[in-house]
């Protein structure tokens, strides 16, 4: 029965430890910048737009619907959708993830999944008074 339990464990954690290379930050990545265009404040969250031109996907519109954690009032989850506009193609994604604010600054963690069969994990820097956003995108 212990070598049972050991032999589970081992392939468990080898298994999982290998999950750690798919995505390789260090690899290929995208960036772009844009501009908050407008807030609106919810009990308990509430709605960040954003605009901008990137790349491929041409003018983008994003939404962040942020949701505070009661517990710890600078960091919580977000959801949000994205519209891209290039040459009169148009792609879709949906986003998810974490975020932190640490005093006008908020970093956002999620991953997104787009209509042109793309994924990316993406890491997003707000400042909250000059209104910009950098984004950082590591397609996997």
């Amino acid at each position: 029965m212990k070598f049972l339990k050991i032999g589970l464990a081992t392939i468990l954690s080898v298994t999982f430890s290998l999950s750690v290379f798919a995505l390789d930050l260090d690899g290929e990545s995208f960036n772009l910048s844009g501009k908050i265009t407008s807030v609106e404040i919810k009990d308990g969250g509430g709605v960040i737009h954003v605009s901008s031109e990137a790349g491929r996907y041409g003018k983008v519109f994003l939404t962040y619907n942020v949701t505070v954690n009661p517990a710890l009032p600078n960091q919580g989850y977000f959801s949000g959708k994205g519209v891209g506009f290039n040459d009169g193609q148009r792609q879709a994604g949906n986003r998810q993830g974490v975020f932190r604010r640490e005093g006008a600054i908020m970093k956002f963690w999620s991953l997104d999944e787009v209509t042109d069969g793309n994924m990316n994990y993406c890491e997003t820097v707000m400042n909250l008074e000059t209104e910009t956003v950098e984004m950082t995108f590591y397609p996997f």
